[in-house]
C-alpha cells in the first residue's frame, strides 16, 4: 500500500517534489493530449522520509491515515486500546503545558498511555551490553533502515540487529496486555511502513501522527482548563527520553558524547546520512566509528514531518530539554518508581532484507536519443539546470527511460518551444503587435507592425516614441487597465485602431490598419452626398416643371370655361328665338 498519495486536482506539476526527493521516487506522466500531469510516489522506491509532504506548495501530497479506524475502535469499546507516545511529544504538540498530553489521550478514549522511550531504553541497554565491534549503524530510524535496504543493501551487515524503540515498546505492551491494540503516536511517516513490514509486523497495529492527534483534540473541543495533569502509565525511563535529539541514543546507551571521540558519531539529516553511505566502503572501514547514530530528519525526530508545532527545530529542542530536565536526577528519582520492564532478548532482535529495485539502465545511444527529444544534441546543450528536479540532463534521460519522467519536463526546452510557438503566432497575425517594457523600450515587434509603422528590424531595443506617441502606453502602466482607442493617426498618414493592455511588467499594443477601410467609408460617403445632391436637384426641377404645367393648365381651363359658357349662352339664346317664332 502506498503511504503517500498525490491529489491530482491540487498538483500543479511544479516538479518541486522531484527536486527535493533524495531518491527521486517520483513518477511524472502526462495523459495522451498532455492536458493533465499525473504525479505518483513510487512506494517501492520511497524511503518514506516525508519531505515531499512538507515542501509541496499545493499540499497535494497526502499521507495515508488510520485516524478514523482508531476513532471507530475507541468508540466501539471492543477491546483494550493502548497508546505508545514518542518522546518528541513536548516539542511536537503546541501545548503550553506538555504534561496535559497523557490526560488528553485518556479523554479521547485510550485506556493506557505509555512512553515509547521505554522501548528506547531497552534498546539502549542492549546496545550497551552487546558492546559489538564496529562499525554499527543504528536502526532506531526507519528512514535510515529503508535507505540501507533499498539503496545501499551492501551495508545491511552493519545495521544494528535490534528493533526500533517503537517496535520494542509495542512488543512489550503486547506482552503486558495480551490481545490489546497498540497505537503509536509520533512525528514520523516511515513508522507507518515499519509497522506494516513483514520483519516486525504485529508489534504495532496503528500509527498516528502528532498532527493528526492534535487535529483530533481540537475537533473534540476539549476545554484544556478542565483537564488535570496526569503521569504516563507504566515505567518512566531516564535519558532514553532524549532519543529524538541528535546524540540522544549515545547518551541513553551511556556511550561517549564527546564530540572528539572517534569511536562514536551522531549524524542527523538525510543528506548527511546519504553522504556517509556513499563513502562507506572497505577501504574506509578503519576510519568509521564503532557506533553511528543516524537520524534522517534534520535535528533528529524533532524535525519529523508529522508534527503539529510550527516552531523551528531549535525552539523545539529547548522545549524538549525544558520538559525532561525539570524532575532532577533521572536515575535517583524516576527509576525508583517501579522495576524496569523486561522481555525475552529475541523480541528485541530483527533481520533485514535486500529491497533494492533494479531498474533498467539505458545505453549511450538510448540516452542520446532521449536527450534529442528536448533538443539536446551536443554536450553544450545540456544545461544541467535541475529545474526538472534531476541534477543533470543525463540523469533525467535515465529517468525517462525508466518511465519516471518525460522529455517535456525540461523547462528551458519547453520555454524555447513556447517562445517559438508565440513567435509563429505573432508572425502570422495580420494585425501589428508591439510589446514594450516598463521603460517603454520595444522588446518585440511582429512583421505586420513593422509594415504599419514603416520601420526596420533594428527597432527592438529602441524607445517607443520613435514610432508613436507613448502616452497611452504610459497610462496602461500607471492604471493597469485596457485602453481601446478607436482611431490612431500615424505620421506616415496611416490610420489604425489600437488596443493596449498590461501583461505583467510589460504592455502589449495591437494595431489594426483601417486606412483602406476609412478610405472606402469616405468614398461611400461622397457617393451618398452626391446622390443626395442630384436627387435634390431633380426634385427642384420637377417642382418647377410642375408649377409651370400647373400654371398653363390653369389658363387653358379658364379660357375653355369662358368659351363653353359663351357657347351655352348662344345655345340658350337660339332656343328662345325659336319659341318666339312659333307663337
Amino acid at each position: 500500500m502506498s503511504l503517500i498519495k498525490t491529489n491530482d486536482a491540487k498538483c500543479r506539476d511544479c516538479y518541486k517534489c522531484v527536486r527535493h526527493c533524495p531518491v527521486k521516487a517520483i513518477s511524472i506522466k502526462s495523459n495522451e493530449d498532455e492536458s493533465q500531469v499525473h504525479v505518483k510516489v513510487l512506494d517501492e522506491s520511497c524511503i518514506h522520509d516525508g519531505l515531499c509532504t512538507l515542501i509541496c506548495p499545493q499540499k497535494a501530497k497526502v499521507v495515508v491515515s488510520s485516524l478514523e479506524e482508531v476513532k471507530e475502535l475507541l468508540n466501539s469499546k471492543s477491546g483494550r486500546v493502548v497508546a505508545s507516545v514518542a518522546p518528541s511529544f513536548p516539542a511536537a504538540i503546541p501545548l503550553d503545558e506538555p504534561s496535559l498530553f497523557p490526560a488528553l489521550l485518556k479523554h479521547l478514549g485510550f485506556s493506557y498511555v505509555g512512553q515509547t522511550a521505554v522501548g528506547a531504553e531497552m534498546i539502549a541497554l542492549e546496545h550497551r551490553l552487546a558492546n559489538a565491534l564496529g562499525p554499527v549503524i543504528s536502526s532506531a530510524c526507519p528512514v535510515v533502515v529503508n535507505l540501507v535496504e533499498q539503496y545501499y543493501p551492501h551495508l545491511i551487515p552493519y545495521l544494528s540487529p535490534l528493533v526500533s524503540p517503537m517496535i520494542a515498546h509495542g512488543r512489550l505492551l503486547k506482552t503486558q496486555f495480551p490481545g490489546c491494540t497498540v497505537v503509536f503516536i509520533g512525528p514520523c511517516i516511515a513508522k507507518i511502513g515499519e509497522a506494516m513490514s513483514e520483519e516486525v509486523k504485529g508489534a504495532v497495529d496503528y500509527v498516528l501522527g502528532f498532527n493528526e492527534v492534535w487535529g483530533w483534540i481540537k475537533q473534540a473541543n476539549i476545554d484544556l482548563k478542565e483537564i488535570s495533569k496526569i503521569d504516563f502509565d507504566g515505567y518512566t525511563p531516564g535519558p532514553a527520553r532524549l532519543f529524538p535529539v541528535e546524540g540522544g541514543q549515545l547518551l541513553a546507551s551511556y556511550m561517549s558524547t564527546n564530540i572528539i571521540d572517534r569511536d562514536v558519531q551522531a549524524v542527523s539529516g538525510l543528506d548527511n546520512c546519504t553522504e556517509l553511505f556513499k563513502n562507506f566502503s572497505a577501504t574506509t572501514m578503519d576510519k568509521r566509528p564503532n557506533f553511528m547514530e543516524l537520524l534522517a530528519c534534520s535535528g533528529g525526530c524533532l524535525g519529523g514531518p508529522n508534527v503539529a508545532s510550527t516552531d523551528d527545530v531549535y525552539l523545539k529542542r529547548i522545549k524538549l530539554m525544558d520538559y525532561y530536565s525539570y524532575d532532577g536526577q533521572w536515575e535517583q528519582q524516576l527509576n525508583q518508581k517501579m522495576d524496569k520492564p523486561s522481555m525475552p532478548a529475541n523480541l528485541l532482535h530483527r533481520k533485514y532484507r535486500d529491497r533494492k529495485v533494479n531498474l533498467p539502465i539505458p545505453d549511450e545511444e538510448q540516452i542520446k536519443d532521449i536527450l534529442a527529444m528536448s533538443d539536446k544534441f551536443e554536450p553544450g546543450d545540456e544545461l544541467n539546470c535541475s529545474a526538472c528536479g534531476f541534477d543533470t540532463c543525463r540523469e533525467k534521460a535515465v529517468a525517462v527511460f525508466q518511465g519516471k519522467a518525460e522529455p517535456q519536463m525540461c523547462i528551458p526546452f519547453m520555454r524555447k518551444r513556447a517562445e517559438s510557438l508565440s513567435d509563429m503566432v505573432l508572425h502570422a497575425l495580420s494585425d501589428g503587435v508591439i510589446i514594450v517594457g516598463e521603460d517603454l523600450t520595444i522588446q518585440a515587434i511582429n512583421p505586420a507592425a513593422k509594415k504599419i509603422f514603416d520601420c526596420t528590424s533594428g527597432i527592438i531595443g529602441q524607445k517607443l516614441d520613435k514610432l508613436i506617441d507613448p502616452s497611452e502606453f504610459v497610462r496602461v502602466f500607471k492604471e493597469m487597465t485596457i485602453i481601446n482607442s478607436s482611431i490612431c493617426y500615424l505620421s506616415n498618414k496611416m490610420v489604425t485602431r489600437q488596443i493596449i493592455f498590461p501583461l505583467g511588467n510589460r504592455a502589449v499594443g495591437i494595431f489594426t490598419d483601417i486606412t483602406a477601410e476609412l478610405r472606402k467609408q469616405k468614398e461611400l460617403q461622397l457617393v451618398k452626398t452626391q446622390t443626395i445632391q442630384r436627387a435634390q436637384e431633380v426634385i427642384k426641377k420637377q417642382m418647377t416643371v410642375a408649377q409651370v404645367i400647373a400654371g398653363l393648365l390653369g389658363e387653358t381651363t379658364a379660357e375653355t370655361k369662358v368659351q363653353l359658357n359663351q357657347l351655352i349662352n348662344l345655345m340658350k339664346e337660339d332656343g328662345v328665338d325659336k319659341e318666339e317664332r312659333k307663337e
